[in-house]
């Protein structure tokens, strides 16, 4: 007898034109019951597609189909997550209203906070509580999780529920993908995700440092896990002391070839307990020992993940490692529907491949012709270099953005994690102008800057060359050294570098796009007045970056900014003793600094100008010492120490 397959009439679902025209009615009524924004033929047309393919995602997870990954590409700022909310209040009303079987969503988002303003959103569209959020800051109970029609989580719970599946606990999958109406049929993620595959690295300096401090009761405890930890250290070694170059990659083993079968939980729960340090430091540091216990674990957790699965050599710079990567999207989402304004230029996609399909929607649904991008060409972007270097670069940067903006303006900055804390002291806390800092990796997405009409991209966020290798074997299998070598795909020569610059690519657009220009001020698609000030390396990467930037944004103007980043070698100016004890002092806690320490850290010959400095009240050195909190306290009789007392 043949099972009887569900059909997809027997379902409460949403009309796509019935959802275009409630999403152009919310897109175009006044605040606040609606946006307030302008609509136009081809926002209709794009909203019409979001529904149809909402639709389409739900009709075959209720047959059981597994069905492509449907990539859509609505540009910035055309409701694709307010489009999420409509579509989600929509379907909670027929689910209330309709005698058919109710339909459930899940909706995956990228922050904590975005999770909460569309639950919220979606609340207040509905008029009455159909969406729940579950996530880190707030758990739903299973009854909850069960009545809700739409529940919202994070990118990051969306994949740890993944990893429990690898494990064989499957719990936490099906609480997210289960309801009261049987499972849930349509999963929206909006932006692509984010760390979509879990990167496994472990260096020899951090197996090293591992296998010295196993206490001799865990080694007699644990001797083959121990012993196999010895092993892999052994491998890497002879892979060490193989490579000469400054850049080396060779697989180790395969997915076929892989050891397996060694469970290390055992030898990682029993260096959860030791104390490290007192081992190592020999005091008690609870930071110190934090810090210390992760490294242990993150080693124990990478070696497992390479004992598992395929493991190859990496060489950058002075570090040596075994690394090995796996998929962490589930592949098996009821209903996938992933809204991605850089799709375009995001290459994961391209290896999904036949998994993922990405249906045409209008390319002239915004126009950027009120955006200029100004372009600069410089070298030394990486974080690295940023970071060295960002004390003496901020105030060339500061100065040509105050000058051609003047102090009327808003600009946001996204820079590298490493420097925020330096700009927002130097230059957000202390101008004329407002200005907003963001980091990489914490922007995509956010909504913190969208009224700024300007900003500035400083410094590129570079990715290892096993960033790239991991994902593509993620998602591609296992590779062999020639193509670790030489990375030929399709018709890519090196699609390890096409994939570092398009994913480049990909973070420079989100950033560009968290500012005004994501609104649309007219029927024809336009955005406010904004202007985009970027350095970019004259290489492949910068025109690739750029071509990127006009081919998702057109009508984009885009101008030479006459602006070097670093001054031209050879007249690079001599930074004072003075200048630098005013920049070491504003880096200080609270406290006392002596004379002696403030010699050492500066490298001054003598203390005598310098004293004779801080004894004369009037000059500009201690006036800005004093501006800033900081007394100069001179020692009293033979052997006192002299020091320097910052009050805040």
């Amino acid at each position: 007898m043949n099972a009887i397959l569900p059909s997809q009439n027997q379902y409460a679902l949403v009309c796509p034109r019935d959802f275009s025209s409630r999403m152009n009615e919310y897109w175009t009524s006044p605040r606040p019951t609606g946006l307030g924004q302008h609509s136009s033929a081809p926002l209709k047309v794009l909203w019409r597609i979001m529904g149809e393919n909402f639709r389409a995602a739900i009709e075959e997870a209720c047959l059981g189909i597994q069905s492509p990954w449907r990539i859509l590409q609505p540009p910035t700022g055309s409701g694709k997550t307010q489009g999420t909310c409509v579509y989600a209040a929509m379907q909670a009303q027929r689910n209330l209203e309709s005698h058919l079987k109710p339909v459930g969503m899940l909706v995956v988002t990228r922050l904590i906070e975005e999770a909460d303003k569309i639950r919220n959103t979606i609340n207040r569209i509905a008029g009455r509580p159909v969406a729940i959020v579950n996530h880190s800051g707030n758990a739903a109970s299973l009854e909850a999780l069960q009545a809700s029609d739409a529940v919202v989580i994070t990118h990051q719970a969306f994949l740890n529920a993944k990893r429990n599946l690898k494990v064989d606990n499957s719990a936490a999958w099906e609480r997210l993908v289960s309801w009261r109406g049987g499972k849930r049929l349509l999963t929206v993620i909006d932006e692509a995700l984010a760390n979509v595959v879990d990167e496994s690295s472990a260096t020899a300096d951090n197996l090293a440092f591992v296998l010295g401090i196993i206490p001799q009761a865990v080694r007699q405890a644990l001797p083959e896990q121990v012993q196999v930890l010895e092993q892999v250290y052994s491998v890497l070694l002879a892979y060490v002391s193989e490579q000469d170059g400054d850049s080396a990659m060779s697989m180790i083993w395969g997915e076929k070839e892989a050891p397996g079968a060694v469970d290390l939980s055992p030898l990682r729960a029993a260096m959860s307990e030791v104390r490290y340090d007192r081992l190592v430091g020999n005091r008690s540091s609870h930071k110190n020992h934090a810090w210390l216990a992760a490294r242990v674990a993150e080693t124990l957790e990478a070696v497992q993940s390479c004992l598992d699965q395929f493991a190859y050599y990496a060489k950058e710079g002075k570090y040596h490692s075994i690394n090995s990567a796996a998929l962490a999207v589930p592949l098996n989402t009821p209903g996938p529907v992933v809204l991605d304004a850089t799709a375009k230029s995001n290459f994961l996609w391209d290896l999904f491949e036949e998994r993922h399909v990405c249906p045409p929607v209008p390319s002239h649904a915004r126009d950027y012709s009120n955006v200029t991008l100004h372009v600069a060409r410089g070298a030394r972007l990486g974080k690295n270099a940023m970071i060295e270097h960002v004390k003496e670069r901020l105030p060339r940067v500061r100065r040509a953005i105050e000058e051609a903006l003047g102090d009327e303006r808003s600009l946001f900055v996204c820079a590298h994690k490493d420097v925020e804390d330096v700009i927002t002291k130097r230059w957000s806390e202390k101008s004329a102008m407002k200005v907003g800092v963001g980091h990489w990796n914490a922007v995509d997405g956010r909504n913190d800057w969208q009224d700024f009409d300007a900003a500035l991209i400083l410094g590129l966020p570079y990715r290892p060359q096993t960033w790239a290798t991991n994902m593509f074997c993620a998602l591609q299998g296992s590779q062999d050294d020639k193509w670790l070598q030489s990375p030929e795909w399709k018709q890519f020569k090196n699609v390890r570098r096409e994939m570092e610059q398009r994913q480049m690519s990909v973070s420079v657009i989100q950033a560009i796009n968290r500012i005004c220009c994501r609104h649309v001020i007219d029927a024809e698609g336009n955005c406010p007045p904004a202007d985009i000030f970027i350095v970019l390396p004259q290489d492949a990467m910068g025109e690739s970056v750029l071509d990127a930037i006009k081919a998702d944004m057109p009508g984009i103007a885009v101008r030479q900014w006459d602006f070097e980043l670093d001054p031209p070698k050879g007249r690079k100016p001599r930074e004072s003793s003075h200048t630098r004890l005013i920049s070491y002092m504003e880096e200080q806690p609270v406290g006392t600094v002596s004379l002696t320490e403030i010699q050492r850290s500066l490298k001054l010959t003598s203390l005598k100008k310098l004293r004779e400095t801080l004894n004369a009240a009037d000059h500009p050195t201690t006036q800005a010492l004093s501006d800033m909190g900081v007394k100069y306290v001179a020692g009293v009789g033979r052997g006192s120490k002299s020091f320097l007392m910052k009050a805040i």
